[in-house]
């Protein structure tokens, strides 16, 4: 790895300066660069670079201009630390109800403070001499100056968010995690709720197109997921209550009517009766009026099927009456007659009987006569 001044940017590479005096390339990353800065690269060997640029490598031969680009280079050399001091590492947003966001460079030293509503604003207002001085310390300020506007009182939770606007770098790092712990040890004193949030980049850039801080980004981003995940987890509770059969029935029945609907659907054509045109709905109507009346001829017929049909029923009814009535008339005259003719023979055998008897008796009268004769 080397380091060197960046003297020249395209889309994909970076020209640089080292201290020895040579021009190398780099890859370009997804970062912020400007020309003059000083960043340690990995050259690459080969690049190829455009047209427009080969004029200066022929330059660059010449003694002359060698000593002009030390010149140069020591020139803004002593300009570059006030340039490093003054460029922002990092972002850091305060949020209660105000919203405050403080740009930090690499020492921790505050370099820009913005109120990013009306409430920031006028808490912004009251803090003087905060120009380089430390991040933790003006964060303390920030903070007892809303605890005595009332802010906190209200609402007891506080939201920092910390945003790099260039890739993190070791020492950088660990000083600004030295300061959020000692911001994190003097909200604890006060006992408010605290939430510690780091952002990216392109969440930081999102958030100032939105015309807010990355806190209130990512707190609106973090509500927006909760509710989808809410909706999402009541969709599956009625999903799983709603039983499958009644839904594949219901698809079914879809996918028929719309068979049915491309089936019966015809392309529209124009309607001549005796050599004249008749419009779509004129059409339209005289088939809804034919249908009408296929529908009531069709109802009249079936009506009088039904008709003739319980007709026909009740005639059967009747004969079946008829039947059974005549059935009647006979079983009783045959038991009339049954009976006449038991009686004559009843009688009969009774009369027979008599004449028996009578003639025993005839008989027996002789058979006395005859003996009384003999004596």
């Amino acid at each position: 790895m080397k380091k060197g001044i960046i003297m020249e940017m395209d889309d994909e590479f970076l020209t640089l300066l080292t201290p020895e005096g040579e021009f190398l390339h780099t890859k370009r990353l997804n970062q912020l660069y400007a020309v003059g800065e000083e960043i340690h690269f990995f050259p690459m060997e080969r690049v190829n670079t455009s047209s427009s640029f080969n004029p200066l490598k022929n330059i660059f031969k010449f003694k002359p201009v060698w000593a002009f680009i030390a010149v140069f280079v020591l020139l803004l050399g002593s300009f570059f630390p006030m340039y490093q001091n003054n460029k922002a590492y990092a972002y850091m947003s305060i949020d209660v109800n105000p919203s405050i966001e403080l740009a930090v460079n690499k020492k921790m030293q505050v370099v820009e403070i913005t109120g990013f509503n009306k409430d920031g604003k006028k808490i912004v207002s009251h803090i003087k001499n905060w120009k380089k001085k430390n991040v933790s310390e003006l964060a303390k300020t920030i903070i007892a100056e809303m605890n005595k506007e009332g802010y906190l009182s209200t609402k007891e939770h506080i939201i920092i968010s910390t945003a790099r606007t260039i890739e993190p770098e070791v020492k950088a790092e660990k000083e600004l995690k030295e300061n959020i712990e000692e911001i994190k040890a003097s909200i604890d004193k006060q006992k408010v709720e605290l939430t510690v949030l780091n952002a990216t980049q392109e969440e930081w850039k999102k958030a100032h197109k939105l015309g807010i801080t990355t806190g209130k980004y990512q707190e609106n981003q973090a509500s927006v997921n909760e509710t989808k995940s809410v909706k999402t987890k009541e969709q599956k509770k009625q999903d799983d209550s709603i039983p499958v059969e009644p839904i594949k029935k219901q698809k079914e029945n879809k996918a028929l009517q719309n068979k049915e609907f491309t089936e019966t659907k015809k392309p529209v054509t124009k309607k001549r009766v005796n050599g004249k045109i008749i419009p779509p709905g004129q059409w339209k109507k005289n088939e809804e009026n034919k249908s009408k009346q296929n529908q009531g001829q069709a109802k009249k017929q079936k009506n009088q099927k039904e008709k003739k049909s319980e007709s026909k029923k009740s005639l059967k009814k009747e004969e079946s009456k008829e039947k059974a009535q005549a059935r009647n008339t006979i079983k009783n005259k045959n038991w009339k007659n049954n009976k006449r003719n038991n009686v004559k023979s009843n009688n009969a055998k009774k009369s027979k009987s008599k004449e028996k008897d009578t003639n025993k008796d005839h008989n027996k009268s002789k058979k006395k006569i005859f003996w009384e004769s003999l004596k």
